[in-house]
């Protein structure tokens, strides 16, 4: 059985900060987008199962690979990928909306004044891209029967970047 660990108000707040002035704002931005993309969707439909973490530009793949940015993923109840066949982080199903909206404000940006930044709308998770307007009526899908309707994505495909890892690479301490 997993284990469903609940981070704590304001986990990873610190650590995010810290990665903030070092350069990894866009990767926390990304992260954060993720947490709240995840909440509204667990919010609509009612459902939850766990949500792959899916780097998909150069900065956010780094991100994922240093060693601080994984520490703040576990401090926020994201888990590594559990076996040979998954190479993503996920969020897990066992976090609500409210601990994902939670999460993502602890990572939020803070100016000089204390105050979470807006910051400007970046692309969000590509694994589920949102369709850019309204589906006309008769196309949205009511029953669980229907086809879904094709979306365009807005994301284009990227160039294929392998990493051969080490197995001394890998993050093996668990924690």
């Amino acid at each position: 059985m997993e284990e469903h660990w609940v981070p704590e108000e304001g986990a990873g707040q610190d650590l995010a900060q810290r990665l903030h002035q070092e350069g990894l704002a866009g990767p926390l931005r990304w992260l954060e987008n993720c947490l709240r993309r995840v909440a509204g969707d667990r919010e609509e439909d009612g459902a939850s199962h766990p949500v792959p973490l899916v780097p998909l530009t150069e900065e956010n793949e780094d991100a994922m690979e240093d060693r601080r940015f994984r520490t703040l993923l576990r401090q926020l109840g994201l888990r590594p990928p559990a076996s040979e066949q998954e190479s993503f982080w996920r969020i897990p199903a066992a976090l609500t909306p409210q601990q994902l909206r939670r999460a993502a404000a602890s990572i939020a940006h803070r100016g000089p004044s204390g105050s979470p930044q807006d910051p400007p709308e970046p692309a969000g998770c590509p694994q589920d891209p949102a369709p850019a307007e309204p589906l006309p009526a008769g196309l949205g899908s009511d029953s669980e029967s229907e086809e879904p309707v094709p979306v365009p994505s807005p994301v284009r495909p990227r160039t294929k970047r392998r990493r051969e890892l080490a197995s001394g690479d890998e993050d093996e301490d668990g924690g």
